[in-house]
């Protein structure tokens, strides 16, 4: 197993902690002190630019490598990575809805991830954010495919320009909800811009990195500037737009990528369970803090907020051990799923 990169481990455990305090903070009833973290959710932003810059590297790596990607193994290998999981959550929460309720209709949409274009949810409403990955993974690597046959002058401006995009279509509200993927791709197209730029501009990518420690303190201020203004809000203050989010954690990127950081054994194995955990714990923690809300809603925050982490913790090791582990490991049983030989060492750990 080639070694992990604890830097982006981290973030990705940074990532699903903010996300699950945002929504504990709602199910909480959002009292006004704490209602600011909610701000929290934006976590899902920063999933999105690791999912970029992540697969983004992979692709890049074997057409550096390869001369070629292969994407048929690259959709089996991702689906299969990330479908069980959603089956699973989706099937029990579908299970659950027809005991319960006498009028629930199955969603179907939801087995095709269309419901982000189909709201309100009726169930399951985090699922709009796997939306948005699993129809990114279906247009990446054909994008990338394309792209290579481009100068690296020619890929960058394409990427440039869809990046753009949402921004535009966010502008001329070309969109019925804000879970629509085609306003929220910025943050995954950032990443992908950041593989880009280290595979075609190598020289450039060292500068970046010579001064991304920099821009990175400099973005968290801004970003924790954000929560402040929250409590204590300005006149000219203002929430940032997706792209700026991608601005601020495409320079967290650049930070884990020259900070290789070791907390010690036993922290270095708490950030190393969460991230591996991220995505059960955010298919679970709603129905965590469902539960916990029913149970312990008169308890103090701090209480109420351990307890659900605790339950979510648990479901999402259930479904780490029973799912997702056994489907990530059957992938090097079967030659359309399995890694392509590795041609060199890899500092960045594969997604899984």
């Amino acid at each position: 197993m080639q070694q992990r990169n604890i830097s982006l481990d981290l973030l990705r455990s940074i990532a699903i902690l903010m996300v699950f305090i945002g929504h504990t903070v709602l199910s909480y009833g959002a009292p006004e002190i704490l209602a600011p973290l909610q701000f929290g959710g934006t976590g899902v932003d920063l999933f999105f630019v690791l999912s970029g810059w992540l697969i983004g590297y992979q692709l890049f790596n074997e057409l550096h490598r390869h001369g070629n990607i292969d994407v048929k193994r690259f959709w089996i290998r991702r689906w299969m990575r990330t479908l069980p999981a959603y089956y699973a959550v989706l099937i029990f929460t579908i299970g659950q809805q027809l005991v319960t309720k006498n009028d629930f209709e199955i969603p179907f949409d939801y087995f095709v991830f269309l419901q982000n274009y189909n709201q309100p949810f009726s169930i399951f409403s985090v699922s709009w954010s796997l939306c948005v990955e699993e129809q990114f993974y279906l247009v990446i690597a054909p994008l990338i495919v394309f792209l290579a046959k481009l100068t690296r002058q020619q890929r960058t401006l394409v990427l440039i320009l869809l990046i753009s995009l949402p921004t535009l279509f966010r502008g001329l509200e070309l969109y019925n909800n804000l879970e629509e993927t085609h306003v929220r791709w910025d943050c995954c197209l950032m990443g992908i811009l950041l593989a880009n730029i280290k595979f075609s501009y190598p020289t450039f990518w060292q500068r970046l990195l010579s001064i991304g420690p920099k821009f990175a303190l400099i973005s968290l201020f801004v970003y924790l500037g954000f929560y402040y203004l929250r409590w204590y809000p300005l006149d000219f203050a203002f929430q940032p737009s997706k792209l700026i989010l991608a601005f601020i954690f495409s320079s967290w990127i650049l930070w884990a990528n020259v900070k290789k950081l070791s907390f010690g054994n036993k922290i270095n194995q708490m950030i190393y369970y969460i991230s591996t955990r991220s995505y059960a714990i955010y298919l679970l923690h709603p129905d965590a803090l469902a539960i916990t809300r029913r149970l312990f809603s008169d308890q103090l925050f701090i209480v109420y907020i351990l307890i659900a982490f605790i339950i979510s913790c648990c479901a999402a090791e259930l479904l780490y051990r029973f799912i997702e582990l056994p489907f990530m490991n059957m992938r090097k049983d079967y030659s359309a799923s399995q890694s392509r030989p590795k041609l060199a060492s890899n500092s960045v750990q594969d997604v899984t």
